[in-house]
């Protein structure tokens, strides 16, 4: 997670999540970072540095996943993806995709949301 979902965020289904599933840490993965208006969109990476700050859970329920499915919209696909997490071990876990252009949307450089939004 790495937008309005992950943990802290002041939103009923970041606190379900946050509730329901364990933290395994902080991670990244290769994107690029847009602000899209109160939210964030993870794309394709332009270039090897492009690098995207999230969140890992593990344990989340099958009936959460599809409630967070429904909060995300179909502006965005679940896939499966590889994170590196701050140990530099590498796993796979599922991550919210952004499926519109972002050509006219603002790129956060540094990748991490967090850093706008507090």
């Amino acid at each position: 997670m790495y937008g309005t979902l992950r943990p802290g965020a002041k939103n009923e289904y970041a606190e379900q999540l946050a509730k329901a599933a364990r933290h395994m840490g902080a991670a990244t993965i290769s994107g690029r970072l847009f602000r899209v208006a109160h939210y964030p969109a993870l794309a394709r990476a332009q270039s090897k540095s492009d690098r995207v700050r999230g969140d890992v859970f593990e344990g989340v329920t099958a009936e959460l996943l599809q409630r967070l499915d429904e909060y995300e919209g179909t502006e965005y696909a679940r896939q499966l993806v590889e994170v590196t997490m701050q140990d530099g071990q590498n796993v796979r876990a599922f991550c919210y995709c952004y499926l519109l252009p972002t050509d006219q949307l603002e790129w956060i450089r540094s990748g991490d949301w967090r850093q706008l939004s507090h």
